[in-house]
């Protein structure tokens, strides 16, 4: 027998020779119905619904002075509060809570440096935080050659996440600018790919914001088409005389007809862009659809548990799926509802049951 080292997995024939199992090489990659694989954890949510999720990119787009920056505002101001609710925001928007004060980092490739400085005074005045928290990292990269942005992004990551314990969410503000021809197949694919590479190293959510074609709902380029290809789902931002509009384009966790068209326009008073209802609503409110939102899981919620009847997440989530014949991400998120609003309880037996004093307070 040869004295080189045997490196596993390998088996044995009838003469008693290793035989390297070659296939088995590969079982890390492997999915099977048993592979335990967590649920996607959710950085944004909107009408209960899960937007974008850790490990995975989402892309923000519109036109030129469409509302993206004003609507990314909203949402970086959330994930740097104590809340994740938007402040004078769009209502059914949330993004998770950042308690433990991971990094949130925002790179802009368009901005001058007064102009980005002024966002960054806007979102921290609408955190409810009375200066910029030391967690929120925003950084202009505007000045750097196109071939530093990636280089420079990830120093800037890796040292966040050792500073702070990790990083809750990246925000690239021009993402197609990390590439200098966004035609280019080769480079738009290698961008998004690391970005991608950036989602799953850090555990957390890359945000990525980009523009359309002039007068299309395309997004720019190679590049945006493969931004829709890998991303999680993607959210567009139309404006529609003084007001702008976000409108479900494509979305992997969740329907686009299970989220609102929600209007926000600029207050002066305020200094910053606020919520105003929903586009072609007839005057139903953002708060009306959350309540029946709540409702109609409160309904379900009943249906599922009553009776003293208990069961183990997963096996709660599988009779949600009977009871609404919706697939098991949808099911998912009811489930998580049902958790977070105390519709249900967990004993010590590790199953949910019905919370007999639940009391819905919208």
């Amino acid at each position: 027998m040869s004295e080189a080292k045997l490196i596993p997995p390998f088996d044995f024939n009838l003469n008693g020779e290793p035989i390297k199992d070659s296939l088995a090489e590969y079982d890390y990659l492997r999915i099977t119905d048993t592979t335990p694989i967590p649920e996607p954890e959710p950085v944004l949510k909107i009408i209960g619904e899960i937007i974008a999720a850790v490990e995975d990119i989402f892309t923000i787009s519109g036109a030129s002075k469409s509302g993206k920056s004003a609507f990314v505002s909203m949402l970086i101001g959330a994930a740097i509060s104590d809340t994740g609710q938007i402040i004078g925001g769009l209502e059914g928007v949330e993004v998770s809570t950042n308690l433990d004060k991971k990094a949130v980092i925002h790179f802009d490739t368009e901005q001058a440096r007064h102009k980005q400085q002024r966002n960054v005074k806007t979102i921290v005045n609408r955190s409810g935080l009375s200066k910029c928290p030391d967690h929120y990292l925003s950084y202009n990269i505007r000045q750097l050659d196109i071939d530093k942005y990636a280089e420079i992004t990830t120093g800037i990551c890796h040292a966040a996440s050792e500073r702070f314990g990790g990083i809750h969410s990246i925000w690239i503000d021009g993402g197609a600018d990390y590439i200098a021809d966004v035609n280019d197949p080769e480079r738009s694919n290698a961008a998004v790919k690391y970005f991608e590479e950036l989602a799953i190293q850090y555990h957390t959510a890359v945000f990525i914001i980009v523009h359309t074609n002039p007068g299309s709902d395309k997004e720019r380029g190679h590049f945006g088409s493969q931004c829709q290809r890998k991303s999680g789902g993607i959210i567009m931002v139309k404006s529609e005389g003084d007001n702008s509009f976000i409108e479900p384009k494509m979305l992997r966790y969740a329907g686009n007809t299970d989220i609102p068209q929600l209007l926000f326009k600029y207050d002066k008073e305020r200094g910053y862009h606020v919520g105003c209802g929903i586009k072609g609503a007839n005057g139903t409110s953002p708060e009306a659809k959350v309540e029946k939102k709540i409702n109609d899981t409160w309904i379900l919620c009943e249906r599922i548990f009553s009776g003293q009847i208990s069961f183990t997440r997963e096996k709660a989530i599988d009779q949600i799926m009977i009871k609404r014949a919706c697939q098991n991400r949808t099911a998912g998120g009811d489930f998580a509802l049902m958790a977070a609003g105390g519709m249900i309880l967990k004993g010590e037996d590790e199953n949910y049951r019905l919370n007999i004093l639940y009391v819905n307070e919208l």
